[in-house]
């Protein structure tokens, strides 16, 4: 049965469904299944733009779309008309278009935005996303190569990598910049003011994307603009920390950290933790983690639909923050043996170094040390068996981890000849009754 309504009955019943929080397209399926005035198809669009009218009020908008093409405001004839709606109702709508929108934007945000990389023609993959009443879900796309790649099977594919990722800025945070931050040779307040101030461009930027105020062209070039600034004044602001110049002893603090995670790891809490920093992150907040450490990343998808992580590209200036540390014996790694099992391993760490962190430890636990290979015998090089060494020796000991000591310079990557690899071995300390 058509439903006999007034163009006045019609607008009205819009306003109020969308005042009384329907979108668009709830709106547009209301007066489908209504049959109002049918066969007239109702959609999103045509919803849309009586909201935005004018006319409703009793004004008249003129050159409104060339004003729009060139950035301009419409020339406006108040009260030509009879309004159908007071200028209350229609002030009303605008302030909930932009509540909508706030909504919406904070909806849309993609965790990996302007990193995702086509596995196909490598240019940085669109963002879009999928509504209706069903679970919604976040894709990016290639539209030269058709390629459609879902968020949340992304973000299961790569957890591995974030969970590294979020190991090593938990450790920073916590046992290395807090120390550096009150001690830093340099004022960073300049540093931190220019970098917080392209941070807010960069989000009014996205939220001018994300409102389809500028196309995506203008926004990956200026996105990409604010990101390399953003990086170099980051870079600069590492730059004024010595950690030559610090009182304290790296290693100690490393020792420190290491048998914190040896506790976690021994009561299976270790994972757990992670995962619990990350989940505790909502949207906005793993995009900007993803962003302060990722320059780009590939995935693609098999014809089965299994998802795998084919590359991806570390920014400069956290490349910069391993390399410093790297400096100082404060970085670890992780190798795995021939049956997959990680061991965790420091690089670049010289004699003295070595020794302090080992006397630290000796705080914690009974400790040993063992010399496993040397890579100056160009015939033995890598010998496999310093990695398949039992995790448990028969003395009770446990492989904690392995060192890569140095004896020159500590510059990067080093030269067979000058590195020894060591394993350090801990069991508990036997009670004293």
């Amino acid at each position: 049965m058509v439903i006999d309504e007034t163009t006045k009955d019609i607008v009205i019943r819009i306003f109020n469904l969308y005042l009384q929080g329907k979108s668009y397209q709830t709106i547009a399926n209301i007066l489908n299944e209504g049959k109002v005035l049918e066969p007239k198809k109702w959609d999103d669009s045509t919803i849309e733009k009586i909201l935005n009218n004018k006319i409703y009020v009793g004004d008249y908008e003129r050159f409104k779309r060339v004003a729009k093409e060139q950035g301009k405001d419409p020339v406006i004839y108040p009260n030509v008309v009879e309004p159908i709606i007071t200028r209350a109702m229609f002030e009303d709508i605008q302030m909930q278009k932009e509540k909508n929108q706030r909504a919406y934007c904070r909806d849309r945000v993609y965790i990996f935005m302007q990193k995702m990389k086509c596995p196909k023609c490598g240019k940085i993959m669109g963002s879009k996303g999928t509504g209706g009443k069903k679970k919604k879900y976040m894709y990016y796309h290639c539209s030269d190569c058709k390629i459609y790649l879902r968020e949340d099977l992304i973000e299961e594919q790569v957890m591995p990598m974030i969970m590294d990722l979020i190991e090593y800025d938990m450790t920073v945070k916590k046992y290395f910049y807090p120390v550096l931050a009150d001690k830093k040779e340099k004022n960073t307040d300049k540093l931190d003011k220019e970098i917080n101030t392209l941070k807010n461009q960069k989000s009014r930027i996205k939220e001018a994307y994300l409102k389809e105020i500028v196309d995506v062209e203008e926004f990956s070039k200026e996105y990409k603009a604010i990101d390399e600034k953003l990086e170099l004044l980051e870079q600069k602001r590492i730059e004024t920390i010595d950690l030559n110049k610090q009182s304290f002893s790296p290693q100690h603090l490393m020792a420190d950290r290491d048998v914190e995670k040896e506790k976690l790891i021994r009561s299976n809490k270790f994972y757990d933790m992670l995962m619990a920093e990350w989940k505790s992150k909502d949207k906005e907040e793993k995009q900007e983690f993803i962003s302060k450490f990722l320059e780009s990343i590939t995935v693609e998808k098999d014809s089965k639909g299994n998802y795998k992580l084919v590359n991806l590209k570390l920014r400069k200036t956290f490349i910069n923050q391993i390399y410093k540390l790297m400096q100082n014996g404060m970085f670890d790694m992780t190798i795995a043996d021939e049956k997959d099992k990680e061991v965790r391993t420091t690089v670049m760490m010289d004699k003295q170094e070595l020794q302090e962190y080992i006397d630290r430890l000796n705080e914690y636990y009974e400790v040993s040390y063992y010399e496993v290979a040397r890579l100056d015998e160009p015939k033995k090089g890598y010998q496999k068996k310093y990695l398949t060494i039992d995790e448990t020796n028969d003395n009770g000991e446990k492989l904690f981890k392995l060192v890569e000591l140095i004896s020159d310079d500590k510059q990067f990557p080093q030269k067979k000849a000058n590195r020894i690899v060591g394993a350090i071995r801990v069991k508990e300390r036997e009670k004293v009754s």
